[in-house]
């Protein structure tokens, strides 16, 4: 009798014990806000799980240096450059880097200017890390299970397979990387499909899918020259054997993307595809949240208020100044109505008449959004801020800025609850204003915005469930080589069945034009 109780707790015990604890290395290197806090999230969700995780920190840009994106992770690795000067750090004014990006156009001529800086950034930081034998040295002295990277540096990758480690996961913090797609395997039909920094829907006009398909050549053609060029530094630093990135992108097991099938649009991915869109949203951490006795009498004092805010990267502050007062001419419009506008600088003469307008330098923007006082947003349409808008139902305005934003705000907008804004707009007062009374006062658009965070908020498996199933799942079964498609082995005739079209149009003209020759051949000798 005691054996088969013994028998029996056994069997309970392995039944409800918990998988054993994995080692797993997060690399993700801090040059924005927005792609340090998915990356954070993604190692706290697995931190969370009961697994080992080192997140490992390469500072791209030491103006940022403080966000490093996790807060329940505790082995956290940040390699900053060689030589780092703290004090010299400040010297360093982003902002007037960065202010550019608020006035350049949304053509594809002029995607490969937005990324300049970025492409120079990430090249540097590639060297200077992978250069650093220190931190190899550490790092190789633990057997990692898996390792995860962002593909929006490939140095990532080049780092995992110098050290061995072949079970690999690439998690994009946007909805997908076109450089990354193209070299998958994975599908990408520009004729219905948004790349980044398209700024219109599915739904284009002759010239739109032209801009869509230059749009992706650009971007993903200056991605793949930033790759080839982080190759080049992870070689001469870690040994001219690590594999090249166009073998290292479609070994990865899994791609988590930055997307929720239910808000994004519709289009084919191959298997190895996984959204994860909504797991920076926290909602039971939101709901916690009190906002401060300050923020609170300034939403109790009309009935209707309005959040302002353009992001951390391309700050309000360092926008057109005809732009700001074009905004500013659009909220004296409503006196009823509250704005509070994210601003990070001290000078604010220009709007001291204005009693219905509240500056902060930092807003608690989910507490906000998660307000019922809280009756519209004006963003900028980063997909952290798209992401919190959905699953919140706060309608919104969206102004685009750059990169992936043009994509953000049409993705959103398509299901009723935002309108998009072209940030080339933003000089006319009338149409901002317009904008504002719908969003704030047609029940439509908040209607519209509930119904999508309900339908979010029932999703029948949340991110975090989806991070760690996939995870441990390519930990024990990884490298899952056979899902790399085939289609990489395809020439582009191949892909594109050109070759037997080709081949049909010959056969066609055989059978047309022979008969053709003969019944010719004929009638001239008879006649």
């Amino acid at each position: 009798m005691l054996s088969i109780k013994f028998m029996f707790s056994l069997i309970i015990f392995n039944y409800v014990s918990p998988a054993p604890s994995l080692n797993i290395l997060v690399y993700s290197p801090i040059f924005g806000g927005s792609h340090s806090k998915f990356m954070g999230n993604i190692a706290d969700t697995l931190t969370q799980a009961g697994h080992n995780v080192t997140f490992l920190v390469p500072v791209a840009d030491v103006t940022r240096r403080h966000e490093v994106g996790v807060k329940l992770t505790k082995n956290v690795m940040v390699v900053d450059k060689p030589n780092y000067n703290p004090d010299a750090a400040f010297n360093i004014d982003m902002d007037e880097v960065l202010r550019p990006l608020w006035t350049i156009q949304n053509r594809p001529s002029d995607f490969a200017t937005c990324f300049t800086f970025f492409l120079e950034m990430m090249r540097t930081n590639c060297d200077d890390f992978t250069s650093n034998k220190k931190v190899f040295e550490e790092l190789s002295k633990t057997k990692f299970d898996v390792a995860i990277a962002e593909p929006v540096s490939i140095c990532g990758l080049g780092y995992f397979n110098a050290l061995g480690i072949h079970k690999t996961i690439l998690a994009s913090s946007t909805t997908h990387y076109e450089g990354v797609v193209r070299n998958s395997g994975e599908p990408i039909d520009m004729s219905y499909v948004p790349v980044h920094g398209a700024y219109f829907d599915e739904k284009m006009s002759i010239f739109e899918r032209y801009t869509n398909w230059a749009a992706e050549h650009v971007m993903a053609g200056n991605l793949e020259k930033m790759f080839d060029e982080e190759m080049e530094k992870y070689r001469k630093n870690l040994g001219v054997g690590v594999a090249d990135w166009r073998e290292l992108i479609p070994e990865a097991s899994v791609f988590f993307t930055n997307a929720n099938q239910y808000i994004d649009f519709p289009r084919p991915v191959i298997q190895k595809t996984v959204g994860i869109g909504g797991i920076t949203v926290d909602m039971k951490k939101i709901k916690s949240e009190k906002l401060s006795e300050e923020i609170g009498k300034i939403l109790d004092k009309r009935d209707h208020n309005m959040l302002i805010s353009f992001g951390s990267m391309v700050k309000s502050s360092t926008m057109p100044e005809i732009w700001r007062n074009s905004i500013l001419s659009a909220i004296k419009k409503f006196p009823n109505v509250t704005f509070i506008w994210k601003y990070e600088s001290d000078d604010l003469k220009w709007a001291d008449d204005t009693k219905n307008l509240h500056f902060l330098k930092w807003v608690p923007q989910t507490a906000l959004l998660a307000d019922s006082r809280l009756s519209g947003f004006l963003t900028h349409g980063g997909l952290g801020s798209t992401n919190e808008l959905a699953y919140l139902g706060k309608p919104a305005i969206i102004v685009p800025i750059f990169g992936d934003q043009g994509r953000n705000g049409p993705m959103l907008a398509r299901h009723g609850g935002a309108i998009v804004l072209n940030k080339m707009d933003l000089e006319n007062s009338e149409v901002i204003a317009d904008l504002m009374r719908k969003i704030v006062f047609d029940r439509s658009y908040a209607q519209k915005a509930a119904d999508l965070a309900n339908l979010l908020n029932s999703s029948p498996f949340s991110p975090k469930e989806l991070v760690i199933k996939h995870t441990e799942f390519v930990a024990k079964f990884g490298p899952l080589t056979q899902m790399d498609p085939y289609i990489r082995q395809l020439n582009w005739f191949q892909r594109t069945f050109a070759d037997i079209y080709i081949l049909m149009f010959l056969f066609y003209s055989v059978v047309l034009i022979v008969p053709f020759l003969v019944v010719r051949k004929i009638y001239r000798l008879i006649f």
